[in-house]
């Protein structure tokens, strides 16, 4: 063990040149540790979020483990005066810097990993538009936080510049409000990625068609028509959406089709189902399904149920169906009804049918 001077300074000012002495030591030790983590990582093919995090925060965790060894070593110490003062403010200051650098560093690994991040649904490219934008204010944002700590740490007021940069942004917020909103909103999508570029989604308005481009302040739809559709993004928050391309590409279809009065209901239930799987674009995994829903005033009304395989094909797979019905209906003998209309004539009180006509005649 080594002995310590006699005198009470210099044992006072060996302990603080230890103290200062073992934190470099551990500080080293930890980014030796921190190294050989990183080198276990990069034998991987993609390093995980974890691995990257402490590649960034490296140096700042060991640089900060330093500066708290000299803050103590400094107050543990016999010196005293004003430049001890001073000496701490200058490490107050560093350590404010560490911790906002590390800060930035970690929202910006965050931000990547987010927009790289794999998964049912993912959308890089409103993360990849938001990314940019968002690394940049949440920079600003630690700044500006790093900037007051240190101002008021050296005694200087910053509430009259707290309330003007209030003021600023409401005055602006107030301005562009429906800018700001769709900006909003465009997060909103960012984090809930309830579609993604390729989907085919129906608007609670009945437009039907494919997204093509997700924007910070509108979403793009190509329309079945060949045409595009803006749609301010605070629209899609709001309205409900319905997602045709999830959780697979098979669609629901339904089709009616009315028999006449007499018919044999269960005849007509196999050949509609027999009809379905007909076509090559109905999913033959997923058995039709064929319901008696009505009884109307010139037919029964007949409710098929298929399961298109690809979204994109229900158009064509409808069209095949019905040709299929009707066919098959006129071979089996079953009657498609129209609607007719009975005319009675009133004759020298004797009421006389005339014939009968289509409805719409």
């Amino acid at each position: 063990m080594i002995p310590l001077p006699g005198d009470p300074f210099l044992r006072e000012l060996a302990i603080s040149a230890a103290i200062l002495l073992a934190s470099y030591l551990a500080a080293r030790s930890l980014s030796f540790v921190l190294a050989r983590l990183l080198a276990r990582a990069a034998r991987r093919a993609a390093p995980a979020i974890d691995h990257r995090l402490i590649r960034a925060l490296k140096r700042p965790v060991t640089y900060g483990l330093f500066l708290n060894g000299a803050y103590v070593a400094v107050h543990r110490g016999p010196v005293r005066g004003p430049w001890i003062d001073r000496l701490d403010d200058v490490l107050f200051a560093a350590s404010v810097l560490l911790v906002s650098l590390a800060l930035a560093r970690a929202w910006g690994i965050l931000l990547g990993w987010h927009a790289s991040k794999p998964g049912p649904g993912a959308d890089d490219s409103l993360a990849r538009r938001f990314g940019p934008l968002l690394s940049k204010v949440g920079n600003v944002v630690i700044a500006l936080l790093a900037v007051t700590v240190a101002l008021q740490h050296f005694g200087v007021n910053v509430q009259s510049l707290t309330v003007s940069l209030g003021v600023g942004s409401l005055a602006v917020g107030l301005a562009a409000q429906d800018t700001l909103g769709n900006l909003v909103a465009g997060f909103v999508l960012l984090l809930d990625r309830p579609f993604k570029i390729g989907d085919r989604i129906q608007l609670s308005t009945g437009e039907l068609g494919d997204v093509v481009e997700i924007g910070m302040r509108a979403t793009r739809i190509q329309t079945l028509d060949d045409t595009v559709l803006v749609i301010p993004n605070s629209v899609l928050t709001k309205e409900k959406v319905v997602n045709q391309s999830r959780p697979t590409r098979s669609l629901t279809t339904r089709l009616e089709v009315g028999v006449a009065y007499g018919s044999d209901l269960a005849a007509a239930r196999r050949i509609l189902r027999e009809a379905a799987l007909g076509s090559e674009r109905v999913d033959r995994d997923r058995e039709p399904l064929v319901f008696v829903t009505r009884f109307a005033d010139f037919a029964v009304n007949l409710l098929l149920i298929f399961w298109v395989k690809d979204y994109t094909e229900q158009a064509l797979a409808r069209s095949e169906v019905h040709e299929q019905v009707y066919r098959r209906l006129g071979q089996a003998g079953v009657e498609i009804p129209f609607p007719v209309r009975r005319i009675i004539q009133e004759m020298g009180g004797r009421q006389t049918p005339v014939g009968a006509r289509g409805e719409d005649a």
